[in-house]
């Protein structure tokens, strides 16, 4: 019993042997044309003796002069299909006797002429001349004739290999690749469970097999980052949850501490005796603004991260915001001997957004400029539309700038840049991060161009949909 074909070079040779027998034809073409060659040359040497003897049968008759024996002879030469004359000429070529075509128009022909020469043991003398014409048909007739016959069989065997070798190549190799195609494009629509039968024990069947375990662990890699992923959302939720559960319990003692050291700063109730209470009180007051402003970003990221800010919108005037935000962090900068200067473009459109959100990205921003600004330096915030038709907001100042490769690091959670002068400022590195994912809450985005020791410019951008002409009054 056969095994089966289990290797490509195998099936291969299903392919070379149609061309070997397409091959063989014309081996046998070329052996045919040698055997012609060989008939041929055989069949001249016969005709060639058959002459040379009826010559010499004729001698006899020619030296008699016996015309009617050289005549009968003739005509049973002619009765041969071969045979097309057969003519005896004397010693002065003149005609004695012929049989058969004199002239022959079509078919190829031969000639044979031979010397009629006369032997007895007194004599020994060329009397005449005999001349056959026979049939002779050349090799590439005959090997043309043969094609001609063949050829519908040919045809026929050819369309029967053409058959099989398009069958063998759709079972044993199409068809797999195929199937083997269609697998790898499942990847392009992450179907990454879509396994391929094997069909075969060839190398493209083990092809297939290799593909097969790919998917396998892939299957295996992916429930593992499933249940690693799983485990994240759970710790993160578990934090959100904490974050929230405690944000009542971390500001309602904070805001307690701050009111109360704000009264006794400002002695609401009565003069302190000792001066250094006052300085003590401010203290208390500064230290816990700071630790509130600190654990409210931290909340507004947990919340942002879990999904849970949504945004009330409504339609601002930008003049106005603007000018209350700097008002709101104006002290801070006469403290710090900075100057804050806006710029508006002419008919500076209104926006559509959270109008608390935004008020809270422009003081983070605002805020970090101040902080990173030396003394007598200089802020400046510019809003406009741009040519992309965006509303654009820019805060812009001459402090101490950020390294460009570390631009990019500023805008993730808790990182601050390494500097002598943040050093000197406390923080969590969360207000850019912050003002980033709200601006692309509103479908916007934050833009950060700094050079060391020369400034910084944060852009605010916000699409061309959330700009208004005119404000709608309900």
């Amino acid at each position: 019993m056969l095994k089966p074909v289990k290797t490509i070079n195998a099936k291969l040779l299903f392919l070379i042997v149609p061309a070997v027998l397409l091959v063989s034809l014309f081996q046998n073409m070329v052996d045919s044309y040698l055997d012609y060659q060989d008939d041929q040359e055989m069949i001249a040497t016969q005709w060639q003796n058959l002459a040379t003897t009826q010559a010499n049968v004729v001698s006899g008759y020619l030296w008699n002069f016996d015309i009617e024996a050289i005549q009968s002879h003739l005509d049973s030469l002619v009765e041969f299909n071969e045979v097309y004359s057969a003519e005896v000429y004397d010693e002065k070529q003149s005609l004695v006797s012929g049989s058969g075509e004199m002239e022959i128009d079509g078919p190829a022909y031969r000639v044979i002429t031979l010397d009629i020469v006369y032997k007895d043991p007194f004599v020994n003398r060329k009397i005449g001349q005999f001349v056959l014409v026979i049939a002779h048909t050349d090799i590439p007739t005959l090997l043309l004739n043969n094609l001609l016959q063949e050829l519908p069989e040919t045809i026929l065997m050819v369309l029967a290999l053409t058959g099989i070798i398009v069958l063998a190549n759709h079972k044993f190799v199409f068809k797999p690749l195929r199937e083997l195609n269609q697998g790898f494009s499942t990847f392009d629509q992450l179907l990454l469970r879509h396994k391929i039968p094997i069909s075969s024990e060839d190398e493209v069947g083990e092809l297939i097999d290799g593909y097969n375990r790919m998917i396998e662990k892939l299957e295996q890699h992916e429930k593992q980052q499933l249940l690693y992923v799983q485990g994240l959302e759970a710790a993160n939720r578990a934090k959100t949850d904490f974050l929230a559960n405690m944000s009542h319990e971390l500001r309602t003692p904070l805001n307690a501490i701050i009111g109360f050291s704000e009264m006794i700063k400002f002695e609401m109730l009565g003069k302190l005796d000792e001066p250094k209470y006052r300085d003590y009180a401010e203290d208390i007051y500064s230290s816990g603004t700071l630790l509130l402003e600190i654990i409210n970003d931290i909340l507004d990221m947990s919340k942002i991260e879990a999904g849970e800010v949504h945004l009330n919108e409504e339609i601002i005037d930008l003049r106005e915001v603007i000018q209350s935000c700097c008002r709101i962090i104006n002290g801070r900068a006469e403290r710090n001997k900075i100057t804050i200067g806006t710029r508006f473009q002419p008919d500076c459109p209104y926006l559509y957004c959270d109008n608390t959100r935004v008020r809270q990205v422009l003081l983070n921003l605002l805020s970090n400029a101040i902080k990173f600004t030396p003394s007598d330096g200089k802020i400046e915030i510019q809003v406009g539309v741009s040519p992309e038709q965006q509303l654009e907001i820019v805060v812009a100042d001459n402090g101490i700038g950020i390294p460009e490769e570390k631009i990019t690091e500023v805008l993730k959670p808790f990182i601050q840049v390494d500097s002598h002068l943040t050093r000197q400022h406390e923080g969590t590195g969360l207000g850019l991060p912050l003002s980033k994912t709200l601006m692309e809450l509103h479908g916007g985005s934050l833009l950060l161009e700094s050079k060391l020791d020369e400034g910084t410019r944060v852009i605010m951008v916000f699409p061309t949909e959330r700009i208004r002409k005119t404000v709608i009054i309900e």
